[in-house]
């Protein structure tokens, strides 16, 4: 019962609010936890302070392909503190993960404010998905393909002969038009990138920094 009254207050509450457009992070200051990896959330998820059911709430979540959405306890939330990818029309939305086991994960569900708690992967209708980073570019980068920042330095814009920073160079891609992921091997990635002149250029080249920082996501527009 209680959850039917949270479903109707979120669609009664989804009528008087502004719908967000949908958010990728385009800088390497969009993100502000980068964690082991990402969690696939369903439209509605609840938030506990510990891996336990009877913990206490922290939050819930909820929000729907039109792009209302509501976090419990947050005054007019901001899509980009909260998810690190939010396209509600193609009904896909991640958040930052922290840590995970084999029915939780640890996420951050709210990046600007620094808070975490933890989501039962399976509870109800709701069911979340956790990636390694490289096992979200495996999975969904063949398909939609790889993008890097805006304000990337160009110093890491070069394929490389091999999967360290002693091989060789072989090429440049400063204006890269698509980048499709081949294999991940650590911090780097195996990708032909086709440039704005479509040029087509095969290497490898840094995805992510020693210290987990990311260069670029999934391109799922």
């Amino acid at each position: 019962m209680k959850k039917v009254i949270l479903y109707i207050f979120f669609i009664l509450v989804c009528f008087t609010q502004t719908a967000f457009a949908g958010f990728m992070p385009t800088l390497t200051n969009s993100i502000n936890h980068y964690g082991i990896g990402a969690a696939r959330i369903t439209n509605y998820i609840t938030v506990y302070e510990k891996p336990d059911l009877n913990s206490k709430v922290k939050t819930r979540i909820y929000w729907n392909n039109i792009g209302h959405f509501i976090v419990e306890n947050e005054k007019n939330p901001n899509p980009n503190d909260i998810f690190l990818v939010y396209l509600p029309k193609e009904n896909i939305a991640f958040l930052s993960a922290e840590d995970e086991d084999e029915e939780w994960i640890n996420i951050c569900y709210n990046q600007k404010k620094g808070l975490f708690g933890w989501v039962k992967k399976e509870n109800g209708n709701s069911y979340v998905k956790f990636y390694l980073y490289k096992d979200l570019i495996f999975e969904y980068g063949k398909k939609y393909g790889f993008y890097i920042f805006r304000n990337l330095p160009s110093d890491f814009k070069t394929l490389h002969s091999s999967p360290n920073n002693d091989s060789n160079v072989v090429d440049d891609f400063n204006y890269p038009k698509y980048i499709s992921p081949w294999l991940v091997q650590g911090n780097w990635m195996l990708a032909k990138v086709t440039t704005m002149d479509n040029q087509t250029k095969t290497g490898w080249f840094k995805w992510r920094s020693e210290t987990g920082k990311l260069f670029g996501f999934v391109n799922f527009r």
